[in-house]
């Protein structure tokens, strides 16, 4: 295989080492093989194919820490912004893509935002098979060369409403036909029990395990969602296997609430208690995190991935991100595939979440710095999804995903000379601007061109899976799912009406 000599006008090799101009990187294969002036490297590397990159800094490639496989956007498939308890009903009234053909789009859309790594998220769609689902989306992300890690989901109960003791009284709450129809659809998406997901993830690592383009960790649903022998086997198996937990958590005001009765002495906390709080645990969302909560994580050297345009989108607020970088927890920017301009865009999602912190006062923990962003989109987005060590920087014998972007938009009409590059690039930088995408040595995106996709018949595919899922199984659960809504907005107003939430932007 001929090496490939970049020569970008700036290289960055990590977020905390200075920025290099005149330098360029050789990949050979799938990993980086050399580095330096570029001049020594044309020396050194005679035949190897080179790629100019005026006017552009190359970079590790960035990681999605959080998103659930979904090319086609909620708002494409018809659910408009909404709380996440309604959305998750509405959900009931839409059938089930082919999740291959949503999933490489998902890819492709990632690769064009100059994304090499995601994070596939639990998320099951009821169709009785999650194995055949699973495999769907690592097909998905296989035919576009995306890095993924895939978290297996977990859950046992609260799936009509949380928590489960509540659930009894909230059914006989319902007219009849509402309640006996929840009560058929009440078995969990998942693996029935944790040794049926347990053997599932052993069956996936037998087809996959040899791939180094895949990882696997477990997913928990939640806090609310997992009861606790659950979550103590899953976590004890996920140290077992030394793979991670990636666990969605206090994303809504009514999750903050139900885990307020259900773990008094705090969430973070309790789930510490199980052995499920360790250095490759990640909490996903953490909007309403405590600050007990966030001193918990740090112990543990947990992390964080942070959803901030799907958060605000749902209704509630963000991740507090400052405060969790000044206690020494990793943080990683995931776009749930639903952003701030429902795109996959990580720059914008970035700048959202680094932003948005309130009220500030001079002793608070200040916004994270342009490195601070970097770091978030790299190297702790790696270590979320499994990689750390082996992507993430621009280091030889790593990986070669990497990305290079246009600094035409950063620059503009004019950029004074003293304000640093990265400091732009984190300020004006858009996923639009990547020229040149690379997972494993593997050029998958150059100027526009997706290199090893059709795109049409991608979004082709893509947009003809969502026609088809546009209905249920049941045309009636249309109806039923708008006479639910109110029903669960009584519901979870009662189980937030006396909950204060933490103060997380002051």
């Amino acid at each position: 295989m001929t090496p490939i000599l970049l020569k970008p006008e700036y290289l960055l090799r990590g977020h905390d080492v200075p920025l290099e101009q005149g330098h360029g990187l050789v990949v050979d294969g799938k990993l980086i093989a050399d580095s330096g002036p570029v001049a020594a490297l044309e020396a050194a590397y005679p035949h190897a194919e080179v790629i100019d990159l005026p006017d552009a800094i190359l970079m590790p490639g960035l990681v999605n820490a959080h998103q659930h496989g979904r090319g086609v956007s909620q708002i494409q498939l018809g659910y408009p912004d909404q709380r996440l308890e309604h959305w998750m009903a509405q959900r009931r009234s839409r059938g089930s893509p082919d999740l291959g053909a949503i999933g490489t789009l998902a890819s492709a859309e990632m690769l064009k935002n100059g994304v090499t790594c995601a994070v596939h998220a639990d998320l099951a769609y009821g169709t009785g098979n999650y194995e055949a689902e699973l495999r769907g989306s690592i097909a998905g992300y296989g035919a576009a060369g995306l890095r993924a890690c895939i978290a297996i989901g977990v859950c046992d109960q609260g799936n009509i409403v949380f928590p489960q003791e509540a659930e009894a009284e909230f059914l006989a709450g319902l007219p009849d036909d509402l309640a006996n129809r929840l009560r058929e659809r009440n078995d969990t998406p998942y693996e029935k029990d944790f040794t049926a997901t347990s053997a599932l993830l052993d069956r996936l690592l037998a087809d996959f395990g040899q791939n180094d383009l895949v990882s696997f960790c477990y997913g928990p649903s939640g806090p609310q969602w997992v009861t606790d022998p659950l979550f103590a086997a899953t976590a004890a198996d996920a140290r077992r296997r030394d793979i991670g937990l990636h666990i969605h958590a206090l994303e809504t005001t009514g999750q903050y609430a139900a885990c307020r009765y259900l773990y008094p002495e705090g969430t973070m906390r309790h789930l510490a208690a199980l052995g499920a709080i360790g250095s490759k645990t990640v909490i996903a969302h953490g909007v309403f995190l405590t600050p007990d909560d966030i001193e918990i994580l740090a112990q543990g050297n947990a992390m964080v991935a942070t959803n901030p345009g799907s958060n605000l989108r749902l209704c509630d607020a963000t991740a507090p991100v400052p405060a969790l970088i000044a206690s020494g927890v990793r943080v990683g920017v995931g776009s749930d595939n639903s952003s701030v301009m429902d795109d996959e865009d990580l720059f914008s999602e970035a700048r959202v979440a680094s932003m948005l912190t309130g009220r500030r006062n001079w002793t608070s923990p200040p916004k994270p710095s342009a490195r601070q962003v970097i770091e978030m989109l790299t190297t702790s987005g790696a270590a979320i999804a499994g990689f750390d060590g082996r992507i993430g920087r621009l280091e030889n014998g790593w990986f070669a995903d990497l990305t290079a972007f246009s600094l035409a938009h950063t620059r503009g009409v004019y950029l004074d000379e003293d304000m640093p590059i990265i400091e732009a690039l984190v300020a004006r930088g858009r996923g639009v601007d990547a020229r040149l995408t690379m997972v494993a040595g593997k050029i998958l995106y150059r100027d526009g061109v997706l290199t090893a996709l059709d795109a049409g018949e991608v979004a082709r595919r893509a947009a003809a899976a969502a026609k088809a899922a546009r209905l249920p199984e049941r045309p009636e659960d249309v109806q039923f799912t708008e006479r639910l809504k109110p029903y669960l907005t009584a519901f979870y107003s009662r189980l937030t009406a006396d909950t204060r939430v933490p103060d997380i932007l002051s």
